[in-house]
């Protein structure tokens, strides 16, 4: 079957792919079809994600996973980096400078303002240190998977 290939609508994070591990909230044991569902929009480039996200996949089944699909991973741009910049001087708590963990989060947030992409994490929406937090004060869209499966009307009856 060809996919039809579309404007990119969504940009996922590292913490939305990683919860399909059997230890995780939407684990691909359970959740085949749900995934099946996301593989399309990926592949599709309706989902896409950014190169920083792509270095926080640590976890050898995510990046096989990951590997074996048509990921459209966006460039940083001197746009994007202008707009990390913003992200990071407005909410610094977004890096954890202690624990020198990536990036990651401000390049996501920047590449989903430069496309105008709604952002998909799994983080938890009421810690000022997260991405919706930073999404919703940036007035950028952001959802979990849960909201993806809303937003595309999917039904797993």
């Amino acid at each position: 079957m060809e996919l039809i290939q579309q404007k990119p609508k969504y940009i996922i994070d590292a913490s939305s792919m990683i919860s399909q591990k059997s230890d995780e909230q939407y684990r691909r044991l359970v959740y085949k079809n749900l995934w099946e569902h996301i593989e399309n929009l990926i592949n599709s480039h309706v989902v896409v994600t950014c190169s920083e996200i792509v270095c926080e996949l640590k976890d050898v089944e995510i990046t096989d996973w990951f590997n074996g699909l048509d990921f459209l991973v966006l460039p940083i741009c001197d746009e994007v980096q202008a707009n990390v910049k913003k992200v990071v001087t407005s909410y610094p708590k977004l890096i954890n400078f202690r624990e020198l963990k990536s990036s990651g989060d401000a390049f996501l947030i920047a590449t989903a303002i430069k496309y105008d992409l709604i952002v998909i994490t799994e983080e938890n929406p009421k810690r000022e240190n997260r991405i919706p937090y930073v999404c919703r004060c940036l007035g950028v869209k952001c959802t979990n998977i849960l909201g993806l499966c809303e937003n595309e009307n999917w039904d797993f009856m």
